[in-house]
């Protein structure tokens, strides 16, 4: 066999069984190979970024390896933003760059280009990946292959890139004659007992569920120790659908952008376990020395890196992987005697979930346009727990991670790390070829549309079962806030007047060959997500939010006469409360 039918048996031993790609001639052989080999199947994108997008949703949907292929010189370059996505939030993937022959090849020469299409593409990548490597030498095929596979899907995963030139591509090889990878064993901590003595001294604990308990595949240890010894649990955006909203112990989602309820929640504890959480800003607020303030913080993650450059104080780190940690530190808390005063904490914070819900009546009212929180609210009552919610960034992102009511079982997500737009289209795709996935939904915003908006075709071509939504907010709501609160409303390129603008997303919908639906206002939103849930095959749905939309409730910085501007707690958000009120959610017995 040649080595690139090698990778591609060895791609299947993985269990994968889509790659995601966009043909080429510097990947000529890769391609043929996946063509020919039948326990895969190729999947046809129409832009690299969207390919390595495509391949993040399907390792979402299946928790397997993502896998995208591509040609060289841009299409390498095109899959950097799609790299850097699964490198913020973790997610194992396997990129497959074609790269021109070996012997026209610039290395660190310092020359500009020999070979058709070229670019170093390694030295570019290597800051957003675990591995990358151009493979130069057939002896070490297996050695590089091997390699970027363990290290995609063990420790905290990532992406990982290997480029193959094309003379290397077709090169005959026989693996068993080759040297294989021996990863190097890590040396875990072993800090248990310190971590369920801190707990033990606690009255108002606190769980920080991050995405590396779903990486790990250890969610399930969390959900027994919050329910066996009534320990309320927080999530940052990224991995809440662990936990799901009518979980007794969930105390709801944080961060600048989070529910109220959970940012009160967290302000107020007295112990933080942080269990695979990254706390970026997003996560933690503007200012990191008022994060949680009174609280004992015990960090427990398997990045070194994590842990020595944390921005917010904590009083234990643990290098460990959640693996071997979680059902260690459930088998350790059996052991112990656990007891606090659970009703009066659990009561407080259930409390909070109670007095502030995200769509208030007021909203619910609303007389024109939709509101994006009560559209995620409403949309949350028409979906399965077999139904797939994914969603792009922008004004979608901020009311999805409040507003949205995810079910147990359910996957809802986007791209927390990173954050790009136009990142729903192409994610959304790659779900859809997971293995018993029923129904894709998925929230765009009209600017974010634009940036993969080639990716309709794809759903098309393949009558995939995706409901498109789109948010036409008249252009880039963020950043009209932005300029609204820092520039006195002096819009520059971000509504149509200041020079952006998008198309009729009902034409587009229908030249691609959707089938199309508009909604205008909080009357109709139900009936017509009702009929759309229940069409087969491809929709796309505009749906009118007001130009000027509010984001609520959101931390944001309060401005003073002088002109300066004070970063906020948590949880003091906008609308803020008055002083009165939050004293009393302060106010502990």
């Amino acid at each position: 066999m040649n080595i690139s039918e090698y990778i591609m048996e060895r791609i299947a031993e993985e269990g994968v069984e889509k790659v995601f790609m966009v043909s080429g001639g510097g990947g000529m052989f890769l391609i043929e190979a996946l063509g020919n080999n039948p326990e895969l199947q190729h999947v046809c994108n129409h832009h690299e970024q969207a390919v390595v997008m495509a391949a993040e949703g399907y390792q979402r949907a299946t928790k397997n390896l993502g896998v995208a292929l591509v040609t060289t010189g841009p299409a390498a370059t095109n899959t950097l933003t799609g790299i850097c996505c699964a490198w913020n939030d973790s997610i194992p993937l396997l990129v497959l760059s074609g790269q021109a022959k070996t012997p026209t090849l610039i290395g660190d020469t310092g020359m500009r280009q020999r070979g058709t299409h070229e670019v170093n593409i390694v030295p570019i990548v290597k800051s957003v990946t675990k591995y990358a490597v151009c493979v130069k030498n057939i002896k070490e095929v297996r050695y590089h292959l091997e390699k970027a596979l363990y290290l995609a899907k063990n420790g905290r995963p990532g992406p990982v890139l290997l480029d193959i030139p094309l003379d290397i591509q077709s090169a005959e090889i026989n693996p068993n004659e080759q040297k294989g990878y021996i990863p190097e064993k890590i040396e875990y901590e072993n800090k248990i007992d310190e971590v369920v003595a801190m707990l033990k001294q606690a009255k108002r604990p606190i769980i920080l569920a991050g995405h590396g308990l779903e990486l790990s595949k250890t969610e399930k240890y969390m959900l027994e120790i919050a329910d066996k010894y009534s320990i309320p649990v927080v999530t940052p955006k990224n991995g809440f659908e662990m936990i799901w909203e009518t979980h007794p112990m969930l105390a709801g989602r944080i961060g600048i952008n989070g529910q109220r309820a959970g940012n009160l929640a967290i302000q107020n504890s007295d112990f933080i376990l942080i269990l695979g959480a990254r706390l970026p800003l997003v996560t933690v607020g503007y200012e990191t020395k008022l994060f949680a303030p009174n609280a004992k913080k015990v960090l427990v993650d398997c990045d070194r890196a994590q842990l020595e450059h944390c921005w917010i104080k904590t009083d234990l780190n643990v290098f460990a992987d959640l693996k071997d940690f979680m059902p260690e530190l459930a088998k350790k808390m059996s052991e112990e005697k656990f007891e606090y005063d659970s009703e009066f904490w659990v009561n407080k914070v259930q409390g909070y979930r109670k007095k502030y819900p995200t769509v208030t009546e007021e909203v619910r009212n609303q007389k024109e346009y939709v509101d994006s929180y009560f559209f995620f609210d409403v949309l949350s009552d028409y979906m399965t727990k077999d139904d797939v919610l994914v969603v792009d960034q922008g004004a979608t992102f901020y009311s999805f991670t409040t507003a949205f009511k995810v079910k147990q079982g359910q996957l809802a997500f986007t791209n927390g790390g990173f954050s790009p737009m136009g990142y729903g289209l192409p994610a959304s795709v790659g779900c859809c070829f997971a293995k018993g996935v029923r129904k894709v939904v998925s929230v765009n915003g009209d600017g974010g549309l634009q940036m993969n908006i080639q990716e309709l075709q794809t759903i098309i071509h393949n009558n995939l079962d995706i409901k498109v939504f789109v948010f036409n907010n008249d252009g880039y709501l963020s950043i009209k806030h932005t300029q609204t609160n820092f520039f006195n409303g002096h819009f520059v390129g971000s509504n149509p007047e200041s020079g952006v603008s998008c198309p009729d997303s009902i034409k587009i919908g229908k030249a691609y060959g959707f089938k199309t639906f508009r909604i205008t206002n909080h009357k109709e939103t139900a009936k017509v997500i009702e009929e759309v849930m229940q069409t087969t095959g491809p929709v796309l749905v505009e749906v009118m939010i007001a130009p000027m939309q509010p984001y609520y409730p959101k931390v944001t910085s309060q401005r003073f006469p002088d002109g300066h501007f004070e970063s906020q707690p948590l949880d003091n958000m906008w609308p803020f409360l008055s002083e009165e009120e939050m004293a009393e959610n302060r106010r502990m017995k």
